[in-house]
């Protein structure tokens, strides 16, 4: 048998698994990343306040960056795979599918630039910080990437419905997550204090709107590996 002709048609399954583990695991990161914004030492109100927060040690803030850069790195192979499984489905959906897969890129980029700010400036410190409120990048993972995950949530829920490369209720779904984040993009109008729900950085409508993605994309991933692909698909 032709061994380039063997490779071609089986390129288009080994892409989906990829795409799929990459969103599974891409949350097992992220989820792990989570709790440690929580796990932090007791600090007395007076010296702990809105300005400076709740003091961290450096291996506390690196870990968390790193788990965050894992799982970005690992959401951006997903985001990348987007315009391939809407493509595959039905070419007529491709752009929407594009549109996805890039804002879905450029959160990740956007996103992983914040939280290695945070990390540098926890390196630099002479004294333990809190860069969730001591390195102003509260607008980049915020309500920026609010944004982003809105354009990326409508567009591949329209192209899922449209093309039906998925389930439908991943589609649907995702028109929730798109609607999830545009309530977090006003967040910017209420401060910095991440202690609080609402704030720009704030432990709900950061924290709590992005584990919710995660489960989700996992979720997805689940999806896209068990996603039937019909021996006549895996030849074009």
């Amino acid at each position: 048998m032709n061994t380039s002709l063997l490779t071609q048609i089986q390129l288009p399954v080994v892409a989906r698994r990829w795409i799929g583990l990459a969103a599974i695991l891409g949350a097992v990161f992220a989820m792990a990343e989570l709790p440690l914004y929580f796990v932090v030492p007791a600090c007395d109100p007076p010296i702990c306040g809105v300005e400076t927060g709740s003091l961290m040690p450096d291996w506390l803030i690196l870990t968390r960056t790193l788990f965050n850069f894992l799982a970005l790195a690992l959401f951006l192979v997903f985001m990348t795979g987007v315009r391939f499984l809407i493509a595959r489905a039905d070419a007529r959906s491709e752009w929407f599918g594009a549109v996805a897969g890039t804002a879905g890129v450029a959160w990740t980029i956007i996103d992983m630039v914040a939280k290695g700010l945070e990390g540098s400036s926890a390196i630099k410190a002479t004294e333990w910080i809190d860069p969730t409120r001591t390195v102003p990048t509260y607008l980049l993972y915020g309500s920026i990437s609010h944004l982003m995950l809105v354009v990326f949530g409508v567009a591949f829920g329209h192209a899922v419905l449209r093309s039906r490369a998925l389930p439908r209720w991943v589609g649907w779904s995702s028109f929730g997550i798109a609607a999830l984040h545009l309530a977090g993009v006003p967040s910017m109008f209420f401060g910095f204090n991440s202690s609080e729900f609402y704030a720009s950085n704030g432990w709900g409508a950061v924290a709590m709107f992005n584990g919710i993605a995660a489960i989700w994309l996992a979720a997805v991933g689940v999806a896209t590996l068990m996603k039937k692909t019909s021996p006549a698909s895996t030849l074009v």
